[in-house]
């Protein structure tokens, strides 16, 4: 057979279009229609019978089948033909040969050097449904057990040689990248064959079957190509003996070669002289001992071949279920006599399992609802169901729909092995099982989130998936500092997040658009579908911080866009523009009437907003407070972009063109010349550099275009043949990225072109984002010329909490090069404060380039031992800071609550809300000010707490830091006496899923005191505490109020000499003399030995230098004195003796 992989095919083409699954239930009128020979059902008829069919149930239950189909819509809706279908195979791969030969003929080098960025592996650091791919089909070589080959819809085929420890792929060289079933030549293991396409989603489209000589390095087409394949293919078998013979399901049918893939005919069932031509194969299965006896089922009806497939015979009655909408089949090498049959019912929900004993002549139900209960729980059978029998015991059945059941006793009972949203169980696979099948006595699952694999009957599950970069990415969105920091949605496995080199998953669902803080890199956002809930990490996804749910009555679309200005304002798109203020959105414009599709914020005045209604162009100059139509384009848009440089200049494209405007959006002009027949995704330009390169994603990689050559040109080297859904472009460290639907993030150099003069800000340094109780801040920003002229003058601007200052640095830059430039240093405060930094140069060419982002300085008070915080002042308040987009949480003030509605001394307290229930979503921390116990003997942390909380779901502990905040830890243990009440951590069924093992949780309405030992922390000299509100993302009560914060201890006898301070007589009968040296003004603290205050806060005047301190109405004994001045403490001992 001749290597044809890059043969334009002149066959004809099939009317097969990349439809939706066909056993879906509201596909099956449409089904019928196109059975009967009228034209092919249309993409919007497709939509309209899912809409219908949704009218009357609920989308929201999870397995509902519902958010599979928004899936294939979103990334089908932008292939619809002018007729109103989805492209043929054939029509795909010719638009593939197009661009293959289009590259062949340019003259101009493709600079792109595209390298995979991952998610390769993943640490769970929030999801509740951890995961990084979805898996169709596994494949263990029947000649070498520790190698693996797994199928992905939209990510290729992977192969292990070391039993998944790691992964290597070599099919991204093919114009599509879906594999569903795998087979592998038992007499030779270089010889493999895949179906390809996507045959449960139709997240990619099937070009037939492919084969390889040499182990998968390189493939060809059969004679099953892009030219006359079915539009779905899943498994693929080998006959045991005769290696040439294979039989593919296909949902045209059953598909037989003889002579390895040369030849491919469609094969009879039940005496149809159409061969099976219509009907949907799902499944088949070789009888273990027999290679003639061949089981396959449709939809709805199972079929026997006793002739090696060249006829198929249908089997009606005979215990089979009367209609089914899904049927799976399996056998055992441990009885060849055994079928099992398991058949979803009309609403794609479990209807039965049925054993046959006589080769499928007749069956037996051993199972339905009724008997063992709901084991799908679920009603998506059509996109997820999946069964297996051990190859040891005929009646070890295992049934995965949304988590996987065994029945040890051929159906008699059945056992929940594992559960979705139980990340950290031993047994847990991710939700939505694919596939189930054992090799050599191990069971293999393909789930949404990866392939698994248990040795010991399900009780463990081994995650295989780390080495394939398999996520199918919705957006990706990068921080404006570094391009090696970035947030990303995918399909069914959330939000991941990368920072580090390490990828975590810090959210659940699927996960859709995202956002990085502009001033402040560590802050992500990402979206769930609809834009149902805002996900939040101030970690950059190290841990999932808030939560924030959408508008009050609003659902945006299953992609709702998110964009952040300049200014780190987030906005959000439903069917009004919605602006994130604190922890509730806002609106911000009327109503559209429908739901907003793109959402552009112009980079140089925010002030300018455009938004897309589906072809509809709209603008805005006053922040979105109004908008004005000012286009509308022949079909839907798919992006908007407004130059970086020059804000006049706008980009939109659609799924077919790239327009350009030059006067704000008032005219466009048509640039898509030379851009082949793929989906334009979305747009990209690229700033500081004159030329104005833009950058488009399409179904097929990435094209360049420029105002130099104005032509577009392939930017795809490395890069492979799969859709990329999203740019962005990072200026500062001239790199771009892109999100693809299968093979995860990827990341390139662009070229870059100085201007004369410009001066870039490259970092701030000395800005601690930690805790500090030093007040004084050095700072130094680092510039570099980013232009071809020296630099000898350099305008430099900080603000401190929005208050300007400035100077100009004098000095020599060349080009290329860098300067450190030091800022005056200054004195802040306790508190939260905000500083920035700007720097520009004469014909600064670039004004993108010259802002840092704002730091937050948090500044920290020394406290006083002994001292109790009773929160009755002003002088009483401490530092508050909160994660995600919350301020100032924890609130002093009365408690009215129905529950927490006391105190213990005064009137005030510090509550997470002080007259209702806390919010969804919150972290929070109450921090105390920094103490010194080396001075003190027995230190304890002492404070007074109510609470109401969601037992094992919203939590409250207390952590410390001895190194100004850099980090924390977990104060105590619920082993101490006095102080948590729980140690639960996330457990079987994910409850508690925040808690560190150590917290209170639940209820105790009435003030407590708690007491945590510090001896162990008696040497240090600079502790902080900081008391943590974390929330869950639904269900609240009151939360917590704090009362009385103390830390004390017993003063030490040692003297502390000061020459500033003299004391006499010392002992002394009652009356101290203190002589002060010094003109500031002071104040005195007396306590008792046992560390009681019993004089305080006496506030003395600097007009005098000296001082008599009465102590006659006190017993004798040892007291200390301390004395406070605006930046020292001195501690005296005092003897008393009356």
């Amino acid at each position: 057979m001749k290597k044809i992989l890059f043969l334009v095919f002149g066959l004809s083409i099939s009317f097969v279009q990349a439809q939706f699954n066909q056993d879906a239930p509201w596909m099956k009128d449409l089904n019928i229609e196109e059975r009967r020979g009228s034209n092919p059902v249309t993409f919007q008829e497709i939509v309209d019978a899912f809409d219908a069919y949704w009218e009357t149930r609920d989308p929201n239950v999870k397995g509902s089948g519902f958010k599979p189909f928004m899936r294939w819509k979103n990334y089908w809706e932008n292939f619809v033909k002018e007729d109103g279908t989805l492209p043929t195979s054939a029509e795909l791969w010719a638009t593939w040969e197009s661009q293959k030969d289009t590259q062949l003929r340019t003259r101009r080098v493709d600079e792109s050097n595209w390298i995979p960025l991952g998610p390769f592996t993943h640490t769970n650091t929030g999801s509740w449904s951890s995961g990084q791919g979805r898996v169709n089909a596994i494949m263990v070589d029947p000649n070498n057990p520790n190698t693996y080959y797994v199928g992905a819809p939209a990510g290729g085929l992977w192969k292990s040689t070391d039993s998944g420890a790691t992964w290597t792929t070599t099919t991204d060289n093919l114009p599509q990248i879906g594999v569903s079933g795998i087979a592998v030549d038992h007499s030779n293991s270089d010889i493999i064959y895949i179906a390809t396409g996507d045959d449960d989603a139709s997240d990619s489209f099937s070009v037939g079957v492919m084969k390889s000589t040499d182990g998968g390095d390189t493939w060809t087409t059969t004679d099953l190509n892009p030219g006359n394949t079915p539009s779905s293919m899943n498994d693929i078998y080998m006959h045991p003996t005769n290696s040439n013979i294979l039989w593919v399901a296909t949902n045209n049918g059953v598909y037989k070669t003889t002579d390895g893939g040369n030849d491919w005919r469609n094969r009879n069932v039940g005496g149809s002289s159409n061969g099976t031509t219509g009907l949907n194969i799902r499944d088949i299965k070789i009888n273990p001992i027999n290679p003639d006896i061949i089981y396959a089922v449709s939809s709805s009806n199972f079929f026997k071949s006793t002739d090696g497939g060249e006829n198929f015979d249908i089997i009606l009655g005979h215990g089979l279920p009367a209609s089914s909408s899904r049927i799976v089949i399996d056998v055992t090498p441990d009885n060849p006599n055994v079928v099992y049959l398991l058949s979803a019912g009309g609403s794609s929900s479990f209807q039965g399992l049925y054993k046959s004993t006589n080769q499928g002549e007749d069956f037996t139900l051993v199972a339905n609802q009724g008997s063992v209960g709901d084991i799908f729980e679920s009603t998506q059978a059509w996109y997820d169901m999946a069964m297996s029998v051990s190859d040891t015991n005929e009646d070890e059945v295992y049934v995965g729909v949304l988590n996987i059941w065994r029945t040890m006793n051929s159906g008699q009972t059945f056992q929940k092995l594992n559960y979705w949203n139980a990340p950290f169980s031993d047994a847990y696979t991710h939700a939505d099982i694919h596939f189930l099948r054992f090799y050599n006595g191990e069971l293999y699952a393909g789930t949404d989130g990866g392939f698994y694999k248990s040795a010991d009957s399900g009780v463990n599950f081994t995650d295989l998936t780390a080495g394939m970069q398999i996520g199918q990415f919705y957006k990706i969105a990068v921080s404006k500092q570094t391009s090696s920091k970035m947030v990303g949605g995918l399909q069914d496995n959330g939000g991941h997040a990368y920072n580090n080199n390490l990828w975590q998953n810090y959210y659940g669902a699927d996960g859709m658009d995202t956002a990085i803080d502009p001033n402040n890199s560590d802050i992500y956002y990402g979206f769930v579908q609809f834009g149902g809930s805002l996900n939040i990490s101030s970690t950059s996804g190290a841990s999932l911080n808030g939560q924030v749910g959408g508008p009050s009555g609003e659902q945006g679309n299953w992609v709702t866009p998110l964009a952040m200005s300049k200014n780190s304002e987030l906005y959000a798109g439903f069917s009004s523009l919605y602006k994130l203020t604190g922890s509730n959105w806002s609106a911000i414009s009327t109503s559209f009437g429908t739901n907003i599709d793109r959402l552009e914020i112009d980079e140089i005045d925010p002030n300018n907003i455009y938004v897309a209604t589906n072809a509809t162009l709209r603008k805005s100059t006053n922040s979105g407070i109004t908008f004005t139509s000012i286009e509308t384009f022949p079909s839907n848009i798919t992006s908007i972009e407004v130059n970086n440089t020059d804000n006049s200049i706008v980009y939109v494209t659609t799924a077919s063109n790239v327009y350009k405007s030059i006067d704000g959006g008032l005219n466009f002009t048509n640039i898509s010349s030379g851009l082949p027949g793929v989906t334009k995704n979305c747009i990209k330009h690229q700033g500081l550099n004159s030329l104005n390169p833009l950058f488009l994603a399409t179904s097929l990689g990435v094209y360049r275009y420029d105002d130099s050559t104005l032509t577009w040109e392939l930017f795809n080297n490395n890069l492979p043949n799969v859709t990329v859904t999203d740019l962005e472009i990072n200026v500062f460290d001239n790199i771009i990225t892109a999100s693809t639907y299968g093979r995860g993030i990827w990341q390139s150099g662009i070229p870059i072109l100085l201007a004369n003069n410009d001066v870039k800000l490259v970092e701030v340094t000395g800005i601690n984002s930690t805790i500090d109780c030093e007040t004084n801040v050095a700072a130094q920003v680092v510039v570099e010329n980013n232009g071809l002229n020296p630099i000898n003058t350099v305008a430099v601007t900080y603000y401190i909490d929005g208050v300007s200052s400035g100077f100009d640095w004098f000095g020599n830059i060349s080009s290329g090069e860098s300067a450190t430039i030091d800022i005056p240093s200054f004195s802040l405060g306790s508190g939260v404060h905000s500083f920035s930094v700007n720097t520009t140069i004469v014909n600064d060419a670039y004004i993108v380039n010259n802002d840092s982002a704002t730091f937050n300085i948090y500044a920290n008070e020394t406290g006083t031992p002994n001292n109790v915080n009773t929160f009755e002042n002003n002088e009483d308040d401490m530092l508050v800071i909160d994660e995600g987009t919350s301020t100032q949480y924890w609130q002093r003030g009365l408690p009215t609550g129905t529950v927490l509605n006391t105190t213990e001394s005064g009137t005030k307290v510090y509550g997470t809300n002080l007259s209702g229930n806390h919010g969804d979503g919150i972290k929070s921390y109450l921090v105390s000010p920094c103490y010194d116990l080396s001075n003190l003997t027995s230190p304890e942390l002492s404070f007074f707490m109510a609470f109401q909380l969601e037992r094992d779901w919203d939590i409250v502990y207390v952590e410390y830091s001895i190194d100004s905040g850099d980090t924390w830890n977990i104060l105590g243990s619920s082993n101490d006496p006095n102080w948590y009440n729980s140690n639960t951590t996330a457990g079987e069924n994910n409850t508690c899923f925040n808690c560190p093992g150590a917290q209170w949780t639940g209820t105790n309405p009435f003030m407590t005191e708690y007491i945590h030992d510090l001896s162990a922390f008696s040497s240090e000299t600079n502790i902080q505490f900081r008391i943590v509100f974390h929330s869950d993302a639904a269900v609240n009560f009151e939360g917590a109020i704090v009362d009385d914060f103390v830390v004390r201890g017993t003063l030490s006898t040692g003297e502390f000499n000061d020459s500033s301070f003299v004391i006499y007589p010392n002992p002394s009968n009652g009356i101290f003399n203190i002589k002060t040296v010094t003109s500031e003004l002071f104040d005195l603290n007396v306590y008792d030995i046992s560390g009681k205050q019993i004089l305080s806060n006496r506030k003395l005047s600097s007009g005098s230098d000296s001082y008599q301190l009465d102590l006659r109405s006190f017993a004798s004994g040892v007291y200390f004195l301390e004395i406070n001045t605006s930046n020292t403490t001195t501690t005296k001992k005092l003897i008393l003796t009356n």
